[in-house]
């Protein structure tokens, strides 16, 4: 049975094994709303991240985006799926430090195809670091 409660997912993140790719980036769950199809979360920049100019590499950051996006798409579901990305377009506007980096995902459409979502991060001083938006394609569990 699908979860309907913001109360339920909350439980479910808080319970349950994260990806391991979210556990990468130590998915922490922040705040989400399954009326309005958003989600807010953050992930640890890591040193591991970070690219030879020492800024965290941008597939890092598009795979942030792409979690938060997803986990938007999926809690608005009307049962239990995954939603792998069809395309997904990504905006780097400033580098980004190690640290802890906001996350918020948000679905723009739902349609019965395909999924549309928006997604942004930021620093830790409440500077905005990216945006992406994606097309996602609901599957069945």
């Amino acid at each position: 049975m699908p979860f309907r409660t913001n109360e339920e997912w909350k439980s479910w993140f808080e319970f349950s094994d994260p990806p391991p790719a979210s556990e990468l980036m130590d998915f922490e769950l922040i705040d989400l709303s399954v009326e309005e199809g958003w989600v807010e979360c953050r992930f640890m920049g890591k040193q591991a991240f970070l690219n030879p100019g020492r800024t965290i590499q941008g597939g890092f950051l598009t795979a942030m985006l792409d979690d938060a996006m997803s986990v938007a798409a999926v809690i608005i579901q009307d049962e239990p799926s995954w939603v792998p990305t069809l395309q997904m377009t990504t905006n780097f506007l400033r580098p980004a430090q190690p640290g802890w980096i906001k996350a918020r995902g948000e679905v723009l459409k739902r349609g019965r195809s395909a999924i549309h979502t928006s997604g942004q991060l930021w620093n830790e001083e409440g500077q905005l670091l990216a945006t992406a938006t994606a097309a996602c394609i609901p599957r069945k569990l």
